[in-house]
């Protein structure tokens, strides 16, 4: 390999999702030296020639937004959410991205916006989905407890919601400070809802959140975390979450999952959504009245977008 490959890092995330991304693409690589760089912050490297596996959600900054010119980009379970679209598609953006296209794409929304632009995609599907159970757990490893994994966070603003930066304005603030009693309402009965299903379930429950307090644990901590997170995932006999890298693992340790979308209405978080009910079933809360533990079944729709995906790293690296 001429050039070192590297995948994302997230130094300042609280959320698990990302990390489990990034072991997701180490998993892919299998190479022993493995450069992490900073996803916000790719238009600053200036070291040696290198190859970056381009994955997830783009971007938090997109002011600094292209690349390097000394990274070589393969864009593979690439997100772009309607938030930065037009700071990222630019003249200046969209002449990068056919630049190393074909693009490969994590939900159809980013499919036809990308194509929309005259830049030629693919749907992959997300790295998570080539996650393998054996490096988490035992094969014969006996399934048991149902994973609960942060329902219905999203009905609920978080912290940054309150807060006045260039995304986000006075009138904003305005509006989700004024919808705060309703979505609060909204969550509790939604609650109410997946705690009436969780009741007449005979295993175990495990309740734990996908967010991580990132003040108080080092980075090299929530990787850890993450990785126990997805031990947890490759144990369940049945993972329920409203967040799709929690959903997303489970899928590719065949684990059953049920997939809450209360809250995810907005076209900022449904945009993330689009294809991935061909991975799990996507219902809301008062849905769950409808189905019993014993009827879901894991799907195996993502392995030939695993099997794309694999050939397409394989083939990125050979040089």
């Amino acid at each position: 390999m001429n050039k070192k490959a590297a995948v994302l890092a997230y130094p300042n995330s609280n959320n698990l999702g990302d990390y489990i991304q990034s072991i997701a693409a180490k998993q892919l690589l299998r190479e022993e030296e493995v450069v992490e760089l900073d996803r916000d912050n790719l238009d600053s490297y200036s070291g040696d020639p290198i190859k970056l596996v381009m994955n997830g959600w783009f971007m938090e900054a997109p002011s600094h937004w292209p690349p390097s010119e000394q990274i070589q980009p393969l864009f593979i379970s690439f997100h772009l959410n309607p938030t930065v679209q037009n700071r990222m598609l630019t003249e200046k953006g969209i002449a990068y991205l056919k630049r190393h296209q074909p693009i490969g794409c994590r939900d159809l929304h980013t499919q036809a916006l990308l194509k929309s632009k005259g830049i030629q995609t693919f749907f992959s599907g997300c790295l998570t989905l080539s996650l393998k159970r054996t490096a988490f757990v035992s094969p014969k490893k006996i399934r048991k407890g149902i994973v609960v994994i942060s329902p219905l966070e999203r009905l609920l603003p978080e912290p940054q919601t309150f807060r006045l930066n260039t995304t986000n304005g006075l009138f904003n603030i305005l509006i989700q400070t004024l919808r705060f009693p309703i979505r609060y309402i909204q969550y509790k009965r939604a609650m109410s809802h997946l705690k009436a299903f969780l009741v007449f379930q005979k295993e175990e429950v495990i309740w734990c959140s996908q967010l991580i307090d990132r003040k108080r644990f080092s980075e090299k901590e929530r990787i850890i975390a993450a990785t126990k997170q997805l031990e947890k995932l490759a144990n369940a006999s049945l993972v329920i979450t409203s967040r799709i890298h929690s959903a997303l693992p489970a899928v590719a340790f065949e684990t059953p999952v049920l997939f809450l979308s209360d809250g995810l209405e907005h076209p900022n978080q449904k945009s993330r959504l689009e294809g991935m009910n061909s991975f799990f079933p996507i219902l809301t809360s008062r849905e769950l009245e409808t189905w019993n533990a014993q009827k879901v079944v894991a799907k195996k729709a993502h392995l030939p977008y695993v099997k794309k995906v694999q050939e397409e790293i394989k083939a990125f690296f050979k040089d």
